[in-house]
């Protein structure tokens, strides 16, 4: 591993965009009240990763409470860029962008499927750091192509640290302060053997993902370095055992602290527990379960954690657990996404954000029952003429509980019925575009649709005590799961239906991942639906081999066929290629380039039976699609698309747009003429 500091080695700090300073400013409300665009979804100032329940921190409080940093990021849809940034927040009064930076929003890599190295799209989670006396802040920083440490303080404002010949992954402060310990990836030698067998052909064995990339992944969890650069001198050493540990325990062993973890009992089922020395103490009362995230400590023998309750477990609330005693207080309660929460004196801090806003720093008091913003990057959002959304309740055909968004059309009239658009498969916080961020919520309202934001009911069988394997193979036998998901879908449409507010005859479904899997299912099990759109689909018998031999073995295990020919009856349910002819209605395919392949198979036996279908693919795209300006030509096609459908609308203005459009006018005049209903 080779690493660089700025002292030894001279390397020059990239100066950052002009204008991303300007770029990541807060904008105040404009004070005239406009209606939403494209650009104020795409390039709202950001918290964090877009992961609804995201395990790392973006905040971090400073040692003696009077400080926050949080780190953003804010897409430039004009220049398909980015712009990344520290603020610092002063409890007793102002704000300071105190660095800013241009670059690619990091992507988070993941073990997958028994390898290392794989993306997915998703933006890595930039978490800064206090130093033990709270005089400096190092952060990530993404700069020339790698992530690199860099600190700030306000004397000598932000520089970097250091960097390697790989990304730096992650930090810490030495319990000293005197020192920064971090992890690097050490993916070089993976590379190097790769690189080598190149040359006389990659043989293809369980490190291949076919439809994702030619190059295997390398097997096995990543591998790392660790390294302790000392902040007096920029000297750089390898670090030692005890500071490798700093990276991997909050508490250290030995610790006369309680540690605090969600873990199985003997039963399996998870519990809340707190370790001390050889001390053991588990909450049982049922409100210590449903727990997300990690629970923190609020004090030396109170643990603080947050879950999900309520309807089809739509609210999050905050508990509070006396180590030892039998049952937790309930301390707060809300319908809004609360992330990674922490003690702040009396107060909780945690990033929350609600259905017509995006996220925000947020100080809960806990005893009062109430809450104040601390730092909201996207106040101009006042401006906006808001959504009317309405949470709604029901049941499926099997008596599971759902829930869902129902977003009106702007100039809502009681009297009249309105073509919907679904989306799915997440709806807890800011309603932008649905899992994924591809169907743009808020614009399709503007455009005169009813909007159902739809959230995937939870299978019976998760709190069943079986293992991940077992409840995956019972969801999986006679697609238990997506007949659930459909059935909660067509539930609340034909009660919308019924109630007179929704056309029946112009209701479009959209999806990209699971939410592509139901649209997949419908267009073959329900005549509910007029026009659908996916992005990651699709299930073919093709994915027995596209999957790669070591992702098809899992899949075997619970339950999908072993080959294309084996068992025609299960692809009869699920394969559009099978069932070409039956498709009952228009599809838009809009792929990331790492997985077109997958929908190649559905894609080419319905257009050659016929059937109105277009795909269009992204360049270095994953499955969550990154680019600004990707992300700006998907809301307008997805728009398009169901205007032209569902409506009978020709875009105007774009002459690229109208080109597809024509292209889709000539699909529907090649379709057979529907016989006109008997009055």
């Amino acid at each position: 591993m080779s690493i660089a500091t700025v002292g030894a080695a001279g390397l020059p700090v990239a100066p950052a965009p002009i204008d991303c300073g300007t770029r990541l400013a807060v904008t105040p409300p404009s004070g005239l009240p406009r209606r939403l665009q494209a650009d104020d979804l795409i390039e709202t100032l950001d918290i964090g990763s877009f992961a609804a329940l995201e395990a790392q921190t973006p905040f971090a409080i400073s040692p003696d409470g009077t400080n926050v940093a949080v780190s953003v990021r804010r897409a430039n849809v004009s220049d398909n860029s980015f712009c990344t940034g520290i603020y610092v927040i002063d409890l007793k009064g102002g704000t300071n962008l105190v660095d800013n930076g241009a670059g690619a929003a990091v992507m988070r890599l993941e073990n997958f499927h028994g390898m290392s190295g794989f993306p997915t799209g998703l933006p890595r989670v930039i978490t800064p750091r206090w130093s033990p006396d709270g005089q400096s802040l190092a952060f990530l920083k993404f700069v020339d192509g790698r992530t690199e440490v860099w600190k700030w303080d306000a004397k000598t404002g932000s520089k970097r640290l250091a960097r390697a010949e790989a990304d730096i992954l992650d930090f810490r402060y030495a319990a000293s302060g005197h020192a920064i310990i971090f992890k690097v990836l050490d993916d070089q030698p993976s590379k190097d053997e790769l690189d080598r067998e190149a040359l006389s052909g990659y043989h293809f064995d369980d490190r291949n993902i076919p439809f994702n990339n030619a190059r295997p992944y390398p097997p096995g969890p990543a591998r790392y370095q660790f390294a302790a650069i000392d902040l007096a001198n920029d000297s750089v050493r390898t670090a030692s055992t005890s500071e490798v540990e700093l990276l991997g325990n909050s508490v250290l062993p030995g610790s006369r602290k309680w540690a605090v973890a969600i873990k199985a009992d003997q039963s399996g089922v998870m519990r809340l527990t707190a370790n001390r020395a050889d001390i053991v103490k588990i909450c049982k009362h049922p409100h210590c379960s449903d727990i997300v995230g990690a629970p923190w400590l609020a004090d030396g023998e109170t643990v603080r954690f947050m879950r999900r309750e309520g309807w089809a477990k739509d609210s999050l609330a905050i508990y509070e657990w006396a180590i030892g005693r039998s049952a937790p207080k309930r301390l707060f309660a809300t319908r809004d996404l609360l992330l990674n929460c922490a003690p702040l004196a009396r107060y909780m801090l945690c990033a929350r954000e609600g259905s017509n806003h995006p996220r925000y720093l947020d100080l809960i008091d806990p005893v009062a029952g109430t809450s104040h913003p601390l730092f909201d990057p996207n106040p101009g959002f006042q401006s906006l003429v808001p959504s009317r959304i309405e949470r709604l309740h029901w049941m499926n055909d099997r008596g599971i509980e759902t829930f869902g968004d129902l977003v009106y059309p702007t100039n809502f009239e009681r009297a009249r019925r309105y073509p919907m658009i679904i989306t799915q498969y997440e709806s807890s916080g800011f309603l932008r575009g649905g899992t994924g961020d591809e169907f743009p919520i808020q614009l399709l309202a503007q455009e005169g649709y009813m909007v159902l934001s739809v959230q995937k009911p939870r299978s019976p069988y998760l709190d069943a005590g079986l293992s991940d394997r077992d409840w995956q193979r019972r969801d999986l036998e006679g697609f238990t799961q997506r007949r659930s998901i459909l059935s909660a879908i067509e539930t609340k449409v034909e009660q919308l239906v019924a109630s007179g507010l929704v056309d029946p005859d112009k209701v479009g479904i959209t999806g990209l991942s699971d939410g592509s899997s139901t649209v997949q299912f419908a267009a073959l099990h329900s005549r509910l639906f007029s026009a659908g759109s996916v992005s990651g689909c699709c299930w073919e018998p093709s994915q027995t081999w596209l999957l790669g031999s070591a992702i098809q073995a899992q899949y075997r295990e619970i339950g999908w066929p072993g080959s294309a020919t084996e068992n025609p009856q299960f692809w009869s349910e699920i394969s559009l290629a099978r069932n070409a002819a039956q498709l009952r209605f228009p599809i838009l395919f809009q792929q990331a380039d790492a997985e077109y392949l997958a929908a190649l198979e559905s894609f080419t036996a319905l257009k050659a039976a016929g059937k109105p279908v277009d795909l269009y693919i992204f360049p270095d795209e994953q499955h969550i699609k990154l680019q600004p300006l990707h992300r700006a030509n998907i809301y307008r096609r997805n728009i398009d698309w169901f205007n032209f459908w569902l409506l009978g609308k020709m875009p105007d203005g774009d002459p690229s747009a109208i080109a597809e459009a024509e292209r889709w006018r000539q699909m529907r005049e090649r379709l057979p003429i529907a016989p006109v209903p008997a009055e």
